[in-house]
């Protein structure tokens, strides 16, 4: 699901917003939880994130599904989307707001953290057991349970990804905020105490993380410093905390797929803002070796 997210909301951003000026009858009603689940930032400040929904069977897209189900905008920058049992997570970075829907995207909860009096902001989700995990920008990884109650952690500065391996949480402290001498640590969180019980050096801007599902490799992504520091991809070796390399050129994203197969995307710009030629590699992740393009 996450490589569809990827790989089909490139080709399919121009459909979506296509039906922004739609009246709600011309919106075909979302299906019943079947499809795939495409989340669009929209662009800061104009309140215009929103979700579609791939119907893989039909070859249909529902646009804007969110806003057919519940009369409204998402929100201000769609972060990132997950589900557990019947429930789906949505992040909504720059509205502050986590909302919890049904398969058809029908608000069941909305969730604001607050620490010392200020709303927080949310970012990247991962999930164990009945529990929802989510980054919070200003420096803390949340743990959300089923009464959708929020405990606070704190990490490094500016957090992004997080994934789970071996009974913790493995959390990339970007310091996106602190250009250009951005954060180059990995918080390690133990789930049953939930505090931060080391940190991990990777290289400059650590942006998403993901995990094997044995628990013994945690992948990490960093975007450098856009200069003299490249974006990197490196694997962190869950049981003795080494970091190592891996020989990918420009790193821009990464997501798990099936059996354990880490895709990674790389391309993106320069630091004059050229575009890089782009491709997608395939890695084992249990295994820690390279499977070669997968697409260019």
């Amino acid at each position: 699901m996450k490589l569809n997210k990827l790989l089909l909301a490139i080709g399919l951003t121009v459909a979506l917003y296509s039906c922004d000026s739609a009246s709600k009858d011309d919106i075909t009603p979302a299906p019943k939880g079947k499809g795939t689940y495409i989340l669009n930032n929209g662009n800061w400040g104009s309140n215009d994130s929103n979700i579609g929904i791939y119907d893989p069977t039909t070859k249909t897209l529902t646009a804007d599904a969110f806003k057919a189900a519940n009369g409204q905008n998402l929100g201000d920058l769609g972060q990132d989307i997950i589900s557990l049992g019947e429930n789906i997570y949505i992040a909504v970075n720059g509205s502050q707001t986590i909302f919890v829907t049904d398969a058809d995207l029908k608000i069941k909860q909305q969730i604001n953290a607050d620490k010392d009096g200020a709303r927080l902001s949310p970012r990247y989700f991962t999930t164990s057991g009945n529990k929802v995990y989510v980054t919070y920008y200003e420096g803390f990884v949340g743990e959300i349970s089923n009464d959708y109650s929020v405990k606070l952690c704190p990490v490094g500065p500016n957090p992004e990804g997080v994934a789970v391996a071996g009974g913790d949480l493995y959390v990339a402290n970007s310091g996106g905020m602190a250009y250009p001498t951005y954060n180059n640590t990995v918080s390690v969180v133990s789930m049953s105490t939930f505090t931060e019980t080391s940190t991990i050096e990777v290289s400059v801007n650590p942006a998403k993380v993901e995990a094997s599902s044995d628990g013994a490799y945690v992948y990490v992504s960093s975007f450098g410093n856009y200069a003299e520091v490249p974006a990197k991809l490196q694997v962190i070796t869950v049981a003795n905390g080494l970091v190592a390399d891996l020989d990918y050129p420009s790193v821009s994203a990464i997501a798990k797929g099936k059996d354990d197969i880490l895709y990674i995307l790389c391309g993106g710009y320069d630091e004059n803002w050229n575009p890089l030629p782009g491709t997608v590699y395939k890695h084992a992740m249990k295994a820690n070796k390279t499977l070669g393009t997968f697409v260019t």
